[in-house]
């Protein structure tokens, strides 16, 4: 099933399936997916991390935070342990993607430099460590996780057992938001990208409470995450580049120019989505999240009594 907090489900049986399709997703692809593309293989088993925790900060106030804080920590060490020669290879997809946006406004002979150095980087990297055994090493981590999983016991159920991790994530993202507004450097922007992309894999979860009412704002969620991530991936190539121009028989400067003014595009577009994306107050955004939580399943329990108004949940629901 997918990625979704079914409403014929129980909290607990959605959260539970969820974590343990993600884990075996990962690990399928460290071990099948791998063979027969290991760079796409690493890059689906990244997400699929990212998503594994993504989905124990929801549960943030029904999973024991001292469990929860375990789990965490090992799947983002597992994570760590693949994402040297990932993030190489994101810098040559930047760096191709820039080019091919500014065709003729960089000299290929350039571009094309910076890419060999990027891709020697990345040569180096893979060897110094030894990504075969990363993946092994990292696919036994997630097996002992994926045992565990049957032992990660919520305490409350329901709409209680996410509400924390709502609010959370919609409250993070707020002040990501205004705090890049105030102060754009690379670290306030890449914090509010992970708080838009937690944002994004609750409201994938939510989806089914409201569907046609949620799925617009899955995709508005998804698209302001790819915004940051472009920013992101450009502010580390221009790090990248900055620190080996001098080793390269290029003039760079165009390059970095160039970053430059596609990474002020890219913030103004985010800057506009977020506000758009985060336009309620957290209190409101709870609420509402709450009203469609409830009248879901107050009508997939209902079993042919009165339909559910949800005008007026929205207008009972308390502030959680």
């Amino acid at each position: 099933m997918a990625y979704r907090f079914e409403v014929e489900e129980s909290t607990r049986e959605s959260f539970r399936r969820c974590a343990r399709d993600e884990l075996d997703r990962a690990i399928r692809e460290l071990t099948e997916g791998v063979k027969a593309d290991p760079v796409e293989a690493v890059h689906e088993a990244r997400k699929a991390l990212k998503m594994e925790r993504a989905l124990l900060r929801l549960v943030r106030t029904g999973l024991k935070p001292g469990l929860r804080r375990r789990e965490n920590a090992a799947l983002r060490g597992a994570a760590a342990l693949l994402s040297g020669a990932r993030d190489a290879d994101v810098m040559v997809e930047a760096l191709d993607d820039l080019a091919e946006r500014y065709t003729g406004q960089v000299p290929a002979a350039t571009v094309k430099a910076i890419r060999a150095r990027l891709r020697a980087d990345r040569e180096r990297l893979t060897a110094e460590r030894d990504g075969a055994r990363a993946i092994e090493t990292v696919t036994e981590q997630l097996r002992a996780v994926r045992g565990r999983v049957e032992n990660w016991k919520l305490d409350a159920g329901g709409w209680k057992a996410i509400s924390g991790g709502v609010r959370w994530a919609y409250r993070r993202g707020r002040r990501g938001l205004a705090r890049a507004q105030r102060h754009p450097t690379d670290e306030n922007l890449h914090e509010w990208r992970k708080r838009a992309k937690d944002l994004w894999y609750d409201l994938r979860l939510l989806e089914p409470t409201a569907p046609r009412i949620l799925r617009g704002e899955v995709k508005a969620a998804h698209e302001l995450a790819d915004l940051l991530g472009d920013d992101h991936d450009l502010a580390v190539l221009r790090d990248t580049i900055g620190a080996f121009s001098a080793e390269v028989t290029a003039d760079v400067g165009p390059v970095l120019a160039l970053i430059d003014h596609r990474r002020e595009q890219l913030r103004e577009q985010a800057f506009s989505s977020g506000r758009r994306v985060y336009a309620e107050s957290t209190g409101t955004f709870v609420r509402r999240m709450r009203a469609y939580w409830k009248a879901a399943h107050a009508e997939a329990g209902a079993a042919g009594g009165p339909p559910v108004r949800l005008g007026e949940l929205v207008r009972e629901a308390p502030v959680v």
